[in-house]
């Protein structure tokens, strides 16, 4: 029923890419824009009203307005609706651009470590995406390996803003979140411990479980019992490793951004002026390098969740 009814919106299928929580990403090819898509599809029918319209119509809204390099291009959002084409119910289908390479979990679980020029060139384009979102106003709330995705040249590409939240100022002041989202295991203290927080503060702690991932293969925090992960993050006490190559540079920069406490957290914008990724960015520049790193990928998943206790 989904390849009909996308074939009625000028998209022929071609094969699944991914299944989640949320639905599934195919591939297909569009026939307006003649090239090969990535097709998100979202069963509504997974979701309350109330989370319904908090975070898929969210989505929606947002994906819509973005446009940065290292974000995700969105083409075209439609709809099924009910007992018309898709026996499922209502379906979302969002359109994207095609990011052949996979995502930075699978080329991890593929390789291991990245090393540090290859983990810094990709973690300058995350942090330049964030910048962005940020500026305009929005935290993706859900930063995670799985969600930053390569194209054909190995740029990284941010993508899934299901959790993504508009934020809101009144008298020039942020009106903290009460939303407690993302996955477990990238998530800041604060927001495990159900407090009302500044969104892109919580977004800069995921950063951080993001690059230490890149460049040692693995989580810093690996339990899945929350009290006991909180109680690790509150310690402050960042392990690497044994054996492993991480500069004292990139230890510093992961601890200044896996601060529990959110006034001693590192700005996007300070992780940019740091001397790790200065030093790389310059010798990368200097090398001529790129950040092509061919490897055949396997399937790994994670479970995504919301924190708090809603039933999306």
């Amino acid at each position: 029923m989904e390849k009909t009814f996308m074939e009625t919106k000028g998209y022929t299928y071609k094969c699944s890419l991914a299944e989640g929580s949320f639905g599934k990403v195919v591939k297909a090819e569009s026939i307006h824009l003649k090239k090969l898509v990535a097709i998100k599809i979202i069963g509504l029918n997974k979701y309350t009203t109330v989370n319904r319209e908090k975070f898929v119509t969210q989505e929606k809204e947002i994906i819509r307005t973005l446009k940065h390099p290292n974000i995700v291009k969105t083409y075209d959002v439609f709809e099924s609706r009910r007992g018309k084409t898709c026996r499922k119910g209502q379906m979302v289908y969002v359109v994207m651009e095609l990011c052949p390479q996979g995502d930075v979990a699978k080329l991890i679980s593929a390789r291991g470590a990245l090393d540090e020029c290859f983990s810094c060139r990709l973690f300058k384009q995350l942090c330049l995406a964030i910048q962005y979102l940020h500026g305009i106003n929005i935290a993706h709330k859900d930063i995670k390996c799985e969600n930053l995705l390569l194209d054909v040249h190995y740029n990284l590409k941010l993508c899934d803003f299901g959790f993504s939240e508009k934020l809101t100022y009144v008298q020039g002041k942020l009106v903290p979140s009460d939303t407690h989202c993302g996955t477990l295991q990238y998530a800041a203290p604060e927001i495990l411990k159900n407090l009302s927080h500044n969104s892109k503060i919580s977004d800069v702690w995921s950063m951080g479980i993001v690059l230490y991932k890149m460049l040692c293969g693995s989580l810093p925090f690996t339990t899945t019992n929350t009290t006991k992960l909180v109680q690790l993050q509150m310690k402050h006490n960042i392990k690497f490793p044994t054996g492993s190559s991480v500069s004292s540079q990139a230890k510093e920069l992961i601890h200044s951004i896996l601060h529990p406490m959110v006034e001693h957290r590192i700005t996007v914008s300070r992780m940019l002026e740091s001397q790790w990724v200065l030093t790389l960015t310059e010798e990368d520049r200097d090398e001529g390098t790129t950040a092509s790193q061919t490897a055949p990928v396997s399937e790994i998943k994670e479970d995504k969740l919301t924190i708090n206790n809603s039933d999306a």
